[in-house]
């Protein structure tokens, strides 16, 4: 004998939460940000310095980092910004030409996990977005963006899910950054 779940109501809930974690196996975890933060109106390029990772996968961290940079200047006029430059050169050179009251911003990966089964596996990652003052290094704003992603071996591979989690994670990260930055107030500020 079958039991159907509007029969028993402790099956319904069961049959739901079972469906809510099937389907929330995409979604981004618990994003975190910081308060608002002011930003000099003279200032119309910002630096992005490469991410620093931890136990990732280099092709993994380059890919989101590149894609990152690249969302952020696709999307520049939302922010106000005419450039989002990577900076390659040591921080403290760069500090010298920038002017003080200019922000820029920095980031890291970390956290990767492959959790693989004989049928599935389970994606995780974590990352963080900071933006700094010029010269004094003052923390202005960060966020933190946990993601994870789940598939069958059959439907689909670890490459291809690998690069699929990675796309979804430079795109939160460049969306939550251009929120923060749409929302930062321009001033004048003293160079």
């Amino acid at each position: 004998m079958f039991m159907t779940a509007s029969k028993n109501p402790c099956l319904a809930a069961l049959s739901l939460l079972l469906l809510l974690l099937l389907l929330s196996g995409c979604a981004p975890g618990n994003i975190r940000t910081s308060q608002a933060f002011s930003i000099a109106t003279n200032q119309t390029m910002v630096p992005i310095l490469p991410f620093s990772n931890t136990l990732v996968p280099a092709a993994f961290s380059e890919a989101v980092f590149n894609d990152f940079v690249d969302d952020m200047n696709e999307t520049r006029s939302k922010t106000g910004f005419s450039l989002f430059a990577i900076i390659k050169d040591d921080l403290d050179k760069v500090e010298k030409v920038l002017t003080p009251a200019h922000i820029y911003i920095s980031g890291e990966i970390w956290s990767y996990i492959e959790d693989a089964g004989c049928c599935s596996t389970e994606l995780r990652v974590k990352s963080r977005l900071r933006i700094y003052r010029v010269t004094s290094r003052e923390l202005l704003w960060d966020a933190e963006i946990p993601m994870d992603s789940f598939f069958e071996h059959d439907l689909s591979t670890l490459a291809v899910e690998r690069e699929k989690l990675g796309k979804r994670l430079s795109s939160s990260m460049s969306q939550i950054t251009i929120k923060a930055l749409q929302g930062a107030k321009r001033i004048n500020l003293e160079e």
